[in-house]
């Protein structure tokens, strides 16, 4: 059995961590009652909310007892260390803070220039208030995120495959996992379409890959994702109803844009101008 999974890990954690959501997903929608919502007061729907709350463990959960069996306490060092490297250059702390920022003003400033959508404004309404009530979540779900999908299944990837291989195969898995919530329209914003969602995943993964190569940092990694889930929050680029998600799609253009430049820039071998990709044998 050791031997299986030490062979197989990434496979290994892929197929359980998706299977555990799905078991999620489907608990949850058995669970809520017809015509009611996950947020309803009857005892089911709070039982599904309940439920629907234990998704965000699993990964993180099951790469920490993946990694004690597989590597013991020199494993946990090698999955956490990285997130304790902070002394990197300031572009990327930089870059780390606005990059989805950015992207998705741009998206927003192409499609008001096609003349497709009206200017939105700067910020959401409710930004603030939201960046309150989710601040916690937002980061939580960053440290689950890249601890599982990028410390533990890009780096053991990258043993035997290419950067591009590596990243291609985790952006995949990674949303799967959103798209199986799409199904219940829970944990995930309304009216993305599930292609455009898929695309962004693939896009972060390569994003997200090539700054770990280049950095070793898990610190800007961690600032990256947590900046990048909050401007969902701020940027005003996800669909809102009865009307065409322009924003998002121009934000996911420009994204799967950006992914294709790194690619090219940086190389599919070790998305590291500069030297090699990052692999789970290197020395904590």
């Amino acid at each position: 059995m050791r031997a299986f999974i030490q062979r197989f890990p990434v496979a290994i954690f892929i197929s359980l961590t998706l299977l555990a959501q799905l078991s999620v997903v489907l608990a949850t929608w058995w669970l809520i009652p017809e015509g009611e919502h996950m947020h309803s007061d009857s005892p089911g729907a709070r039982a599904s909310h309940m439920i629907f709350r234990l998704r965000i463990f699993f990964p993180l959960g099951l790469a920490i007892a993946m990694t004690l069996y597989l590597d013991g306490g020199t494993g946990l060092r090698k999955l956490f260390g990285s997130f304790l490297h902070w002394r990197v250059a300031p572009k990327w702390y930089l870059m780390a803070f606005t990059w989805k920022f950015a992207l998705g003003y741009l998206g927003i400033g192409a499609v008001v220039l096609l003349g497709m959508d009206t200017w939105p404004g700067w910020l959401n309404p409710t930004w603030l208030s939201n960046m309150i009530t989710n601040a916690v979540f937002v980061f939580v779900l960053a440290m689950v995120e890249e601890t599982s999908w990028i410390r533990f299944s890009v780096t053991r990837l990258q043993e035997k495959y290419s950067a591009f291989f590596a990243s291609t195969v985790v952006g995949l898995a990674w949303g799967c996992w959103y798209l199986m919530m799409m199904l219940i329209g829970e944990g995930v914003p309304d009216g993305i379409p599930w292609f455009a969602f898929i695309t962004s995943m693939f896009s972060l993964s390569v994003l997200l890959t090539w700054a770990y190569n280049t950095t070793r940092s898990g610190t800007v990694l961690i600032i990256m994702q947590v900046f990048s889930n909050s401007a969902f929050l701020m940027v005003p680029m996800l669909p809102v109803p009865d009307r065409p998600p322009f924003f998002m799609n121009a934000f996911v253009i420009a994204f799967l844009l950006l992914s294709f430049i790194l690619l090219w820039y940086a190389g599919t071998e070790h998305l590291n101008r500069n030297g090699k990709r990052v692999m789970w044998s290197d020395p904590v």
